[in-house]
């Protein structure tokens, strides 16, 4: 049967083959670039923690550079999906919801740890909110897919996203760029880089804004939503003390001010009744209650007005020390994290719910590298630790016409917002791994990579819970921690568990995992290259912040890849093709309950697929790109209730009494079966310098936001149009780009959840960017 799979999406993807290397930036060239006569061009990376061409590297890796990154208009996370197989980004609450190959975070509580790893300049970021402060400024982006348990380790479950920005350079240069765009949006980036008295000491700064109106109006209030206003900072220092020894020192930081917010995306089944809770008479729903529904599904309409507010930064130092042979490299990082965000759970304008999400985090690093790079053999060595406290709280704010029905509390002013739920917790991870691979040439042209981690995670958590407090809650200030006294549900240190019964109190544990690599590597020719490995992904087991509950099993991943690279023509074909077959346990997965998301462990899944890649350069003028995927991911066996259905198989498995659903041959969530781009490039000279127009084409298959693979909560398939002018100058000192993208002005609610029970499960949807068109100007030098 699998092998029948394999032949489909074979067939499937020799149809669709794209491309691996997108595009080379000129900083990624100073690295080391380079380019076949009149051909494409080739990128360095260092997927592998070396330096070697993209082309050389035996895994699935997309590599895009910064000129690339301009040109395509891509100036933010989120729009990498284009250009990336099998990836899809989205947002929750400000932070980014990342998937891979079907892997992905399905959670919208604070904590959450993603599965997809992501890096920037060597530093690992722990918090999916912390992906979005560093979009510029680029030198490349790698996208490694498949699990990376070897070199990455930590949460590299589907995959690792590095993001590496540009350094100091050794001559004064520089750029600074403008963008004025539709809904009044204004941008600005540059940065200035050079020697500072000596060659031997090299600077660069760098810094981004980003303002905004909103896509869309709060039709209650009549003030703008999904809004944007970002402001970065970045700042290097180089230190070349001989020419064995170098040290890199970093800073920066960025904030983001927005309303930002989810949208009403309906009901699961319509108007759900309460069943036992409440009298068949009341409907959950918030229409009956006085509530409005918005005209538009860019819109919303509600009493409160949504507010999100994010603040990042960080400083690092990475030593790089050449002894003989072998190089030594040290990478030392501080990070912090704050959001808060504020919004309303009943997405309408009755005075239901409104909910409030803060997050503090700090985290340390430490990452030592030993290695060596010969003609028939390579070898790292490493060493690798991590602590992070993170500080949640997620109060909720519930009218007292919710309650009165219950039997609860009396109505002392009917519709204001005096009684909810608290939810906080205080979590701290300290992870340590030592990691090693080696590669040798074992006869010519075949090459043999061994490797291995270990590693140990331990947690421990204070996680509080408290339903029914009365006048613990302002609408408009949420971080009023309640007293403690009046806490129904805690577990910690020096805390004892009441409340809801005999729920275990774990306030700490360790977790362990070996995770190994066998590589084979045959470079057929000099341009082709065949690969195949099997390696283990890891992703620790982690408390479900703000619920007292035992921390969920480790998610554990054994992936089975293969695939071939080839520069062909030439150098005017690329074609890379992957596929890969994985064996996924104890997936991590939320659910709602009331008002409280839950986690556990679904029982097992298969994934596999196919991704091809193509660039072709048929004339030094014309280029075409492909990208391709195809992606079975179904659970194997699952079983779990639906708080937002009332009907099932019958069996009943949590405390609350909801009924359970067998989930095996569900779709997991966020991974269509089919997704694929297909662009098209041409360079016009004139006088000044050259002229390229591109136009690409982006698809995506039906998405389920859930595993319960409900069409309310799902994203129909789409095509979306993108296209770009760029000029540049003879001498390369002015750029110009005309960006368009989403060119049809398709509005669709790409991700989402279904919220708690007292406001009806409604669906809270978050809509994709209608169709933006941006005029940059920018001059290097």
């Amino acid at each position: 049967m699998l092998s029948k799979h394999f032949l489909h999406i074979l067939m499937v993807s020799t149809a669709l083959l794209p491309a691996s290397a997108l595009a080379q930036s000129s900083g990624a060239a100073a690295e080391g670039s380079a380019q076949e006569a009149s051909g494409i061009e080739d990128i360095v990376v260092t997927a592998q923690k070396r330096s070697e061409s993209v082309q050389k590297v035996p895994l699935a890796v997309t590599a895009i550079g910064g000129d690339a990154l301009r040109e395509a208009g891509i100036t933010n996370v989120d729009a990498l999906t284009s250009s990336v197989p099998a990836l899809q980004i989205g947002q929750s609450y400000g932070s980014a919801n990342i998937s891979l190959r079907g892997i992905s975070l399905n959670a919208v509580n604070f904590g959450a740890e993603n599965p997809v790893a992501f890096h920037v300049d060597g530093v690992f970021l722990a918090r999916p909110t912390g992906v979005l402060g560093s979009f510029y400024d680029m030198q490349r982006v790698e996208v490694l897919r498949g699990a990376q348990g070897t070199l990455y380790g930590r949460n590299a479950t589907g995959g690792s996203i590095n993001l590496i920005t540009a350094d100091p350079t050794r001559e004064l240069s520089g750029y600074a760029q403008l963008t004025y765009g539709e809904y009044n949006h204004i941008g600005a980036e540059g940065a200035i880089s050079g020697p500072l008295g000596t060659d031997k000491l090299l600077f660069r700064l760098a810094f981004r804004t980003d303002d905004r109106d909103g896509w869309g109006k709060n039709e209650f209030t009549g003030r703008d939503i999904d809004d944007n206003k970002e402001r970065a900072v970045r700042g290097k220092l180089l230190f070349k003390a001989t020419d064995t020894l170098q040290i890199k020192l970093q800073g920066d930081y960025a904030e983001s001010d927005d309303h930002q917010t989810p949208h009403y995306g309906g009901t699961p089944l319509g108007t759900v009744p309460w069943g036992v809770l409440l009298p068949s008479a009341f409907s959950p729903t918030p229409i009956p209650l006085g509530g409005t529904l918005p005209i538009r599904t860019r819109d919303i309409s509600s009493e409160t007005d949504p507010s999100r507010h994010n603040s990042f930064w960080g400083a690092s130092m990475t030593v790089d020390w050449a002894v003989g042979a072998v190089d030594l490299k040290s990478i030392t990082a501080y990070r912090g994290i704050d959001t808060k965000n504020q919004g309303d759970l009943d997405q309408t304008s009755a005075v239901l719910a409104v909910a409030g999400l803060f997050e503090k985090s700090r985290q340390v690093s430490q990452e030592f590298q030993l290695s060596h790079q010969g003609e028939k053999s390579n070898w790292i060595l490493g060493a690798f630790y991590f602590h992070e406290k993170d500080v949640g709280q997620a109060p909720v704010a519930f009218s007292d016409i919710l309650f009165h029905p219950l039997g609860i509390a009396p109505i002392p002013a009917p519709g204001a917002l005096r009684q909810g739920y608290y939810a906080g917790s205080q979590v701290k991870t300290d992870a340590y791994a030592l990691f090693g691979q080696y590669t040798r040439e074992v006869v010519d042209r075949l090459r043999v990579t061994i490797g291995a981690r270990y590693s140990i995670e331990r947690k421990s958590a204070i996680n509080q819970g408290a339903f029914n407090l009365v006048d613990a809650f302002d609408q408009h200030v949420f971080e009023t921690r309640p007293d403690p006294s009046t806490l129904t549900i805690q577990c910690g240190k020096g805390l004892p568990t009441i409340g809801f019964g005999t729920v275990p109190c774990t306030p700490s544990k360790t977790f362990r995992a070996f995770t190994p690599k066998l590589g084979l590597e045959f470079q057929a020719t000099p341009t082709t290259l065949l690969y195949a490995s099997v390696s283990k992904g890891f992703k620790s087991g982690v408390y479900n912040l703000g619920a007292v509950q035992p921390p969920v099993n480790p998610e554990n991943i054994w992936d089975y890849e293969a695939g071939i690279k080839s520069t062909l023509l030439g150098g005017r074909l690329r074609a890379n093709l992957s596929a890969f077959y994985y064996d996924y346990k104890d997936l991590q997965v939320n659910r709602v309950v009331i008002a409280n998301a839950l986690l556990e462990n679904a029982a097992a899944a298969k994934i596999y697929g196919l991704e091809a890649e193509l660039v072709a350069k048929p004339t030094d003028a014309f280029q075409i790109d492909l990208t391709g995927s195809y992606l079975n991911a179904t659970f194997t066996k699952f079983v779990t209730a639906d708080n937002a259905r009332p009907a099932g198989d019958g069996i009943t498995i949590d405390e609350f009494g909801n009924p359970a659903f067998n989930l095996k041959g569900n779709r997991l969530a966020q991974s269509p079966k089919f997704s694929g781009k297909l662009g098209a490039t041409y360079t016009i000279p004139v006088a000044p310098g050259s002229i390229s127009v591109r136009g690409e084409a982006v698809y995506t298959s039906k998405i389920f936001w859930t595993p319960y693979n409900l069409d309310a909560t799902s994203t129909a398939a789409r095509t979306r149009f993108n296209a770009s002018i760029n000029f540049e100058s003879d001498d390369r000192h002015w750029t110009a780009s005309l960006n368009a993208r989403n060119i049809a002005n398709k509005v669709r609610v790409t991700n989402g959840f279904v919220s708690t029970l007292l406001t009806g499960f409604v669906v809270n949807g978050y809509v994709e960017a209608p169709r933006t068109i941006d005029f940059t100007v920018g001059y290097h030098f």
